[in-house]
């Protein structure tokens, strides 16, 4: 390029402070510019997506999906961190209700922060107090308190009352602050969860046959679904009893409003307490091995869904397995692998046989204690994808724990789980935890405005201010006899004025835009010009507007005096 030096730095800055669109804001577009049916302007937002435009389509073909993303619209700034393309995959594990219920959460939780004021969160303040538990780590409330005391958080409040009634809002969270980016997180702990149960009923059961009158595919059931229509069988004497596991060794019945749901999470459960790196060598050697031998683990899993009350062949030819045997013959099919060894079936029978014998010297330890859900320790924590404590009474009995320093590995994993299974039924914490009391949240002095930009985070936010100027948006009329009339208002950061540029150049032909100089005189000034203009200008947080040369021209050079 044939440019200064100067120039071409300039250049290499402003892209490398170029931030794409994220998946979030072409989704939001696309929704938008559908609802208006301008099927053009979609067309192309689509195009933006690439490969991921199947991806789309398959978000909205679920009408649950769909209705709650729609639901979350508001809350613009959630949008940054949305990952269209990991649907495909979340959406093959069959887990309608625990992501529904999972984005519910998401909604409740910045509705009852934000008062249904969707505008005032910003991307820095939705990614900042994302997956911190105020009601449970003294840490994170300190931070909490910190980031609002140094206005990293919510910068659009300045009112110092109303930043203290959000504070408290936040303070009463309960469990995990929600927002896609833990989404995408979290939601990998359903995968190992969801993909074994399919073992509980037949394939078939995933694709249940079209109605041959019917052009439309019918709903793909969730696993949740399936084992509850097709597995389920409730008996007269138990309706309001379940099987309820204290331990592996110790289950007994308890009343419950609902045994099928209590059921159903204690499977869940299991396979979260043994499914850690499991599953992928189980997938890796059932091929080897054909459909004869299963892991243990799977056929106590069968075992234990008969027992509370799911029936099927599947669950029955697990049922007729014996788990430590099928072990054992697996164990030594790595160690002598058909391909390369040969053995009669009477031997290897026998030998099977003789290792069960060996294992009777080994005896069951007693039931550890309950898991602590915080700690004082100050080591960082990764997010954990198993753990041998969860069991349902365990998790309500952690739940009464006071709350200290930080998060277990395990109080990180009941707090993601009943993210996902409707909290386990299980009683509120605030409740049980002193010194944390909910408060209700206050109504907010002012009507609800406009919903939050896409792009809206402060420059620097470490250094973000309690105070941030406002931008008025003047138009200019057809005659110098008429005074200029507000019409647009917005915060002093770039994405936010670009977005009004945007819409003011929607509205008319030839957009011209002016600044009042020192002098008192509209000085014509293009858009990329307006953030240092504005330094030498009398009025320097109102901006000026015309449609058309012939009136623009007419402007030119007027003194304007104070509005």
């Amino acid at each position: 390029i044939d440019a200064p030096a100067s120039t071409l730095v300039w250049i290499r800055q402003s892209y490398m402070r170029h931030a794409p669109l994220c998946d979030g804001e072409k989704f939001l577009h696309i929704r938008f510019y559908e609802r208006k049916k301008d099927y053009e302007v979609v067309l192309r937002w689509k195009k933006l997506l690439g490969a991921k435009v199947k991806s789309l389509h398959q978000v909205l073909r679920n009408d649950w999906l769909r209705d709650c993303l729609e639901k979350l619209e508001p809350f613009r700034s959630l949008w940054m961190a949305f990952q269209l393309g990991c649907f495909p995959l979340i959406l093959s594990w069959r887990c309608r209700q625990e992501i529904e219920y999972y984005l519910s959460q998401m909604y409740e939780i910045w509705y009852t922060i934000t008062n249904g004021n969707a505008y005032l969160c910003d991307e820095y303040t939705i990614e900042k107090l994302g997956g911190l538990a105020p009601l449970w780590s003294s840490r994170d409330r300190s931070t909490i308190e910190t980031m609002f005391a140094t206005c990293q958080v919510f910068p659009r409040v300045h009112d110092s009352a109303i930043r203290a009634q959000i504070l408290q809002r936040v303070l009463a969270i309960e469990g995990l602050i929600l927002n896609f980016q833990t989404f995408f997180k979290h939601v990998k702990v359903l995968g190992p969860i969801m993909l074994p149960l399919r073992e509980l009923f037949p394939a078939s059961e995933l694709f249940p046959p079209r109605d041959e009158f019917s052009l439309v595919s019918n709903h793909l059931p969730s696993v949740r679904d399936i084992l509850f229509q097709r597995c389920y069988e409730l008996h007269e004497e138990n309706k309001q009893q379940c099987l309820v596991e204290y331990s592996a060794l110790d289950a007994r019945f308890m009343a419950c409003s609902d045994p099928k749901k209590v059921a159903y999470w204690q499977l869940c459960l299991y396979l979260s307490r043994h499914t850690k790196s499991q599953w992928n060598s189980y997938k890796e050697t059932k091929d080897q091995m054909g459909q004869s031998e299963r892991p243990e683990w799977i056929i106590r899993l069968g075992s234990f869904a008969h027992k509370l009350g799911f029936a099927s062949a599947e669950i029955s030819s697990l049922c007729n397995q014996n788990p430590d045997l099928s072990q054992i013959r697996m164990h030594m099919l790595r160690e002598r692998p058909n391909h390369i060894f040969s053995v009669p079936a009477e031997k290897f029978d026998a030998e099977a046989h003789s290792r069960q014998n060996g294992q009777t010297i080994f005896e069951p330890r007693p039931p550890a204690p309950t898991p602590l859900m915080t700690t004082d320790n100050t080591t960082t924590i990764r997010m954990p994808r198993s753990h041998p404590g969860l069991f349902l009474p365990t998790i309500w009995t952690a739940l009464t724990q006071e709350p200290r320093y930080a998060l277990t590995e395990y109080g990180i994993l009941v707090l993601i789980l009943m993210s996902f299974f409707e909290r386990f039924e299980s009683t509120s914490v605030s409740s049980t935890c002193e010194g944390f009391q909910r408060t209700e949240p206050a109504q907010p002095a002012w009507s609800p405005l406009r919903s939050s930009s896409v792009y809206s985070r402060p420059v620097n936010p470490d250094l973000a201010s309690s105070h941030i100027d406002r931008f008025t948006f003047w138009r200019l009329p057809h005659s110098t006899d008429m005074r200029p009339e507000p019409i647009y208002e917005c915060d002093s950061i770039q994405a936010e004025v670009m977005k009004v540029i945007t819409d003011i150049r929607h509205q008319g032909t030839f957009a011209f835009f002016f600044l009042v100089d020192r002098s008192g005189q509209l000085k014509t000034c293009t858009p990329s010009q307006i953030g240092h203009r504005r330094k030498r200008s009398k009025r320097p947080n109102d901006i000026f507007y015309a449609y058309g040369r012939e009136n623009s021209s007419m402007w030119v050079g007027r003194y304007l005096d104070s509005p």
